[in-house]
């Protein structure tokens, strides 16, 4: 539920009013406009650090936790597969903002939200790993050459 409640309202915090403008037009001149540095910058040319960066790193935390919570693999599959998620979740977000036009589609959103996703997945799986003194149930190794 905490999963997809953040999806929920990732999805209306990035589309409201959800006006969206799908001719080839519209999105083609929003498409010109993208901003694809990793990092964005002031007119000065310094890296610039400000709420935007605060809020996409923590907009999908907690799909990062639920997720971590909810998948039951080893921790680094859990953990690449969250920022899997991550990306793609963000760059669909993003993606659609493209044919609305009042919001900007940044490239630097998109894997700031994507690490955001990984790090509540390894805060869930550090939490869960402290609460009950071991990490996500694995399944024991089999030997193929004892079942003959």
């Amino acid at each position: 539920m905490l999963a997809l409640g953040t999806v929920v309202i990732a999805i209306l915090g990035t589309q409201y009013p959800f006006n969206y403008r799908l001719t080839g037009f519209a999105v083609h001149r929003r498409w010109d406009r993208i901003d694809w540095s990793w990092f964005p910058r002031h007119p000065g040319g310094e890296i610039r650090f400000d709420r935007d960066f605060v809020v996409n790193l923590v907009m999908l935390i907690p799909l990062g936790i639920g997720f971590g919570l909810w998948r039951r693999a080893r921790a680094i599959r859990a953990i690449a597969e969250s920022l899997a998620l991550g990306i793609l979740t963000s760059a669909t977000l993003e993606l659609a903002q493209l044919a609305t036009p009042y919001r900007y589609t940044s490239f630097a959103d998109v894997w700031r939200n994507a690490l955001g996703c990984m790090v509540g997945c390894l805060l869930a799986l550090m939490a869960q790993r402290r609460l009950t003194g071991s990490t996500v149930p694995v399944e024991p190794h089999r030997d193929p050459e004892a079942d003959r």
